[in-house]
């Protein structure tokens, strides 16, 4: 047989610097060009050791070229992990999530696509501040010395993040963008500030929003009892795309985002309300801050008589009136005609959920009845209850209350003081932050001018590196740096002073996957033209306890983006993974509760106890922390098993989207396999360096059956492994995919695998698919497997990490699949060049050509077909026949009995076919 290729490891690009990083060489083919049949941990480790500065340097090359060709026209795609706080130390959370987004990345890029797959660092909070405070020394020197180490940690895993994309949320280049479009949601009335009750977490020393309290009142940070202080504070008017946040829900991959929607939609919660504003007048003339009110009767808005509050609300403590019946020394002013009206105190019952101002509207509101003939108000009455049409109103009457409702709702659009449909319980989000160690919120108060924003040119407005960190009595540390806080007021020029509230670090989080894209720009946060190519994220891998809040912010804010025509799409995430929790055994005594260190537990007997004292202890798989000594060091794993091996293990056996038990027995299944497949490729090596053998070893007909055989199953394995990683993502099932593949291959004889084309190629394309999962063991098998490659079914001369995703055969049979009345009936097979051809016309000819529907179906009629295929090449015809019609509905029970016994019988024929 005609050789037509034949490298020198040497030749391989893997050889770059070669004498450089040969050290003490001990049985690495890449360095000393010996292979060894039998595979250590040593040798592993030092494949790893060898490979992981060579795969660094690979994928900042991919990247570099990412980003010299983004404006061409090729595919994309967005593989984005939810960025860490930068604590210091990876956990094995951490090694999950990027593993799974990397080993997506990889296969993506295999595939032929431009993909980028960025990191940067959450950088901003309290976690970090505390944490300085405790060492007396900066946020900033704590954090950056922090990302440094997890940096370094990240290179060692092998994960192909594009490093040149890096940002952190405290850099001012980052949140000078942050604050630019604050600036922005401040110009369309979005940001803006009021006095309300407000959650007070007295140890950290600053204000939370309603999300971050749990179910006992207590603080999700620091764990204290949250006092309740009436504060003027910065919110962003989120409530105002409550309709769009919930509608965007039906954009998004429901097979992924799964539960995560009905958390969203419950959040929201049905819009069934509108918002509308209303100006308070103070005693002295002057006006306090508005007051924003829900109203579920917009269009009856020229029937309000006055305004209720309850004894809770602000306005009632701060005239030091809390009794019900008692009329304010304040007016509300009406937005629409301008009437100054009573506000009102009233008993907290009467409110909607999570509201405490409410309309007295007399036509609707016995209660706003009794309130006005207490109080002598006159009122109109606006509704002809009878007819449900208006009365006394210029503009409406006549008019249904769906008419009205739609002119009173734009006329207040108009005005610019509400209008936006919103739900009972959503309140706008609580961004101010009494702490030094967030983003500047860039407002500046003056004394004549009130409130100013900082002018866009003198962005950033960048935190002081001085001065005290922790919180006095409500007030921001930022207040006592003078030099820092009094400035010129941008409008008149007289002194002012800045805002001193940084904002809440979800606000920085919320638009991050977005500066990726264009990290260096400094002319406006991102280029719309790049967003427009690469957006939405194509997948997103983060843990579900962010599914509420932080998607809930970063939806809004890309759909206020939206809005703006800054983005082409108002959903930011297509496809969301929400891996599984990494847990640990934990050793619990029975009688005390008290937790053990597994170095202190007994298991030689029937049940586990503590040793010493003998008492039973509770074993259990417990979410990992230090206190119930079940955590692990991902370094301690790394240097005991290698890193594709934990790679492999964390992506084994159970899906992404489940939660992961660790232990170390499962490194035994995958070093297994890991052997089987070195043993897989010394085999091959032995058999094509032995020479051609005896030729009539197998004669041409087995070896044309053998040929076909190994086309078939490397078709079957690529199309399942192409499923899981293009449409479930369930990595693991895959992989034992592969298991099974490698099996299979295994057992194709001497002879065959010798000289066989198809066998090489199968061989290789297991290699190139691993290489995605695990690229240091995999680019090592691959330069074993280069040379002794007799044809050529790859580039050889190439890496694995630059050979591209196997293909399917054109003629290899798809399967389509045809049910009848929901039963399914049997599969007929289609071409693979002519699968994406595929339509109901073209799908229902295959199967009328199938001797089962020749034989049982083809005289019946047919009362409807749909086709439909999902993007895993999985294909299915539905058929509806009358005879054999299962939706005959009982009324009776005993119609019920008869009527499942039928069906039962159809059923059981149909499968017979």
């Amino acid at each position: 047989m005609k050789h037509l290729l034949k490298l020198k490891p040497s030749t391989s690009w893997c050889m770059l610097n070669h004498q450089r990083l040969l050290g003490n060489a001990r049985t690495i083919f890449s360095k000393t060009g010996i292979w060894n049949p039998q595979l250590s941990v040593d040798t592993r480790l030092e494949i790893e050791k060898y490979w992981q500065p060579l795969i660094r340097e690979h994928d900042r090359q991919q990247a570099e070229l990412v980003q010299s060709t983004q404006n061409e026209d090729k595919e994309t795609f967005y593989a984005l992990s939810m960025f860490p706080y930068p604590s210091g130390n990876l956990h094995l959370g951490h090694v999950r999530v990027y593993t799974i987004s990397d080993v997506m990345a990889r296969y993506q890029r295999a595939k032929g696509k431009q993909v980028i797959h960025p990191m940067g660092w959450d950088a901003f909070g309290l976690p970090a501040e505390n944490a300085a405070i405790e060492r007396n020394i900066h946020p900033k020197e704590w954090t950056y010395s922090n990302i440094a180490k997890m940096k370094e940690q990240l290179h060692s895993m092998g994960f192909s993040f594009d490093w040149s994309r890096e940002i952190a949320t405290c850099d001012p280049s980052y949140y000078k963008w942050t604050q630019y479009i604050f600036l922005k949601m401040y110009e369309h009335g979005l940001a803006f500030q009021k006095k309300g009750l407000v959650n007070w977490d007295p140890v950290d020393m600053t204000v939370l929003a309603d999300e971050q309290i749990d179910e006992q009142g207590c603080s999700w940070r620091s764990g204290a009892k949250v006092e309740k202080k009436y504060l003027t504070q910065w919110y962003l008017r989120d409530t105002v795309f409550s309709q769009s946040l919930l509608e965007g829900l039906d954009e998004v991959d429901p097979t992924l985002w799964r539960d995560i929607i009905s958390v969203q939609k419950n959040w929201i919660s049905d819009c069934t309300g509108h918002r509308i504003d209303f100006g308070i007048e103070l005693t002295d003339g002057s006006l306090d801050f508005p007051v924003s009110i829900y109203t579920e009767n917009l269009d009856l808005i020229h029937g309000v008589s006055h305004v209720c509050v309850s004894p809770e609300h602000y306005l009632a403590v701060d005239c030091g009136v809390t009794v019900a019946g008692a009329v304010l020394p304040v007016q509300a002013i009406h937005p629409v005609t301008k009437q100054k009206l009573k506000v009102v105190v009233t008993d907290s019952e009467h409110f909607f959920k999570n509201r405490d101002v409410m309309l007295g509207i007399p036509s609707v509101s016995d209660n706003a009845r009794d309130v006005a003939e207490q109080l002598g108000l006159e009122f109109l009455e606006v509704l002809d209850k009878s007819r449900e049409r208006l009365v006394n109103s210029e503009e409406l009457t006549g008019l249904t209350r769906e008419e009205a409702m739609k002119a009173v709702q734009q006329k207040i659009l108009d005005l610019g003081v509400g209008g936006e449909r919103i739900s009972e319980q959503l309140n706008d989000w609580l961004i101010s932050r009494q702490r030094y160690w967030g983003t500047p919120i860039p407002i500046i108060h003056c004394p004549q001018c009130k409130v100013v924003p900082v002018p866009v040119e003198q962005l950033p407005v960048e935190l002081p590196q001085t001065g005290r960190l922790v919180s006095k009595g409500g007030k921001s540390p930022l207040e006592e740096d003078t030099e820092w806080l009094n400035v010129k007021c941008p409008k008149c020029g007289g002194p002012a002073q800045r805002e001193t509230d940084t904002m809440d670090t979800f606000v920085d989080s919320t638009w991050y996957f977005l500066r990726y894209l264009d990290p260096r720009n400094d002319e406006q946060p991102f280029n719309p033209s790049i967003a427009r190519k690469f957006m939405p994220v194509d997948l997103y891998v983060g843990g579900k306890e962010h599914a509420l809040l932080h998607l809930y912010f970063a939806r809004f804010v890309c759909h206020f983006l939206h809005s703006l025509g800054l983005l082409e799409q108002r959903e930011p995430f297509v496809n969301l993974l929400t891996q599984g929790m990494v847990k640990g055994e934990s050793f619990r005594v029975k009688s005390s509760g008290k937790y053990v260190p597994p170095h202190y537990v007994d298991l030689s007997g029937e049940v586990p106890v503590e040793a010493g004292t003998g008492e039973e202890l509770i074993t259990e798989w417990e979410k990992m922390s230090k206190s119930k000594h079940n955590g692990v060091n991902p370094e301690d794993v790394l240097a005991e098993f290698g890193v594709d091996s934990t790679r492999l293990c964390i992506l084994s056996n159970v899906s992404p989207m489940s939660d992961r038990n660790w232990s170390k027995i499962v490194y035994t299944g995958v070093v297994n396999w890991q052997r089987k497949i070195w043993g897989l490729v010394s085999n091959l090596r032995k058999y094509r360096l032995e020479g051609p053998g005896n030729t009539s070893d197998i004669i041409d007909a087995d070896r044309d059956n053998w040929e076909a055989k190994i086309d078939e199953a490397r078709n079957h394995v690529v199309n399942n492994v192409n499923f899981q990683f293009e449409r479930t993502f369930h990595i693991n099932a895959g992989i034992s995919r592969l298991h099974s593949y490698v099996s299979w291959l295994s057992k194709v004889p001497r002879e065959v695998a010798r000289s066989s084309r198809a066998y090489e190629r199968a061989v290789g394309d297991l290699v190139v698919m691993l290489g995605v999962m695990a690229p240091h063991f995999a680019s090592e098998l691959w330069v074993g497997l280069a040379d002794v490659a007799q044809y050529d079914t790859h580039s050889w001369n190439d890496g694995v990490l630059d050979q591209t995703w196997p293909s399917l055969d054109d003629d290899f049979m798809m399967p389509l699949t045809y049910k009848v009345n929901g039963v399914q009936i049997s599969e007929v097979g289609v071409p693979f060049n002519k699968f994406d051809e595929l339509d109901e016309d073209s799908a229902f000819s295959l199967v009328c050509q199938d001797p089962v529907y020749r034989d049982k179906f083809n005289s019946l009629l047919i009362t409807s077909k749909k086709f439909s295929v999902n993007q895993g090449h999985k294909a299915t015809l539905s058929l509806r026949i009358p005879d054999y019609d299962f939706d005959i509905k009982a009324s009776t029970t005993a119609e019920k009995r008869k009527q499942k016994k039928k069906l039962s019988k159809q059923k059981k024929k149909l499968h017979t076919l």
